[in-house]
């Protein structure tokens, strides 16, 4: 068997000796498979980037510069969104959604994945059974399915952000934690006092004391 060395000096000799055409088409065709390589290494890099799977088929990636994004516009439920991404399973499209310094599953995550899936079936013209949440640097993927009771959860949401924007009373839920470190707090009738907090750290102060000691 010929070496790789000894057949590449053979290629370039009958090259050099071949019609100029025969050398153009050559040049090329290796041009065409540097850039197709490159652009296949860029598209790897960015899927691993956004945590999918190398042999998933990526619709849209936002950020990636070989693939087109897709961003959704409804006026008819008055929803516009983009998804981090879109890739095709089972003959559906899947919206993907990245949350690079999420530790855990939030219900503001599972919303945005919700409206993603509304959006991807009013426009795509097909319900997505499921999307995906990619949590944390290590790229976590959960798949969150699009059943009927999430549906109804994040109509329910809707609906009290549309009553709020018809004028009627926003009500606040405020965390102690969050509310403490919350820049605006001072401006906020929702806000809970310092004795509030103290309270509730109060209890629970006494209730970590109790399970320590036990009965």
């Amino acid at each position: 068997m010929e070496s790789v060395t000894h057949f590449m000096s053979r290629l370039l000799d009958d090259a050099t000796s071949a019609d100029s055409t025969i050398v153009l088409f050559f040049v090329i065709a290796i041009a065409c498979v540097i850039v197709l390589d490159a652009v296949t290494l860029a598209i790897g890099k960015t899927k691993r980037e956004t945590g999918l799977e190398p042999a998933s088929v990526s619709v849209s990636i936002d950020g990636s510069k070989t693939l087109p994004v897709r961003r959704y516009l409804s006026e008819k439920q008055a929803l516009a969104g983009r998804p981090d991404a879109l890739i095709s399973e089972g003959g559906f499209i899947i919206p993907v959604e990245r949350k690079p310094l999420a530790r855990k599953v939030r219900d503001r995550y599972v919303a945005q994945l919700l409206v993603y899936m509304r959006l991807v079936e009013e426009i795509e013209g097909k319900r997505p059974p499921y999307g995906y949440l990619i949590l944390g640097q290590s790229c976590r993927k959960i798949r969150i399915d699009n059943t009927p009771k999430r549906q109804a959860w994040l109509q329910k949401m809707l609906d009290e952000m549309q009553a709020v924007l018809n004028g009627s009373p926003a009500t606040a839920t405020p965390h102690d934690r969050k509310c403490q470190k919350c820049d605006v707090r001072k401006h906020c009738s929702f806000a809970h006092t310092n004795d509030h907090v103290a309270h509730v750290q109060s209890r629970s102060a006494a209730l970590r004391r109790r399970v320590s000691e036990g009965p």
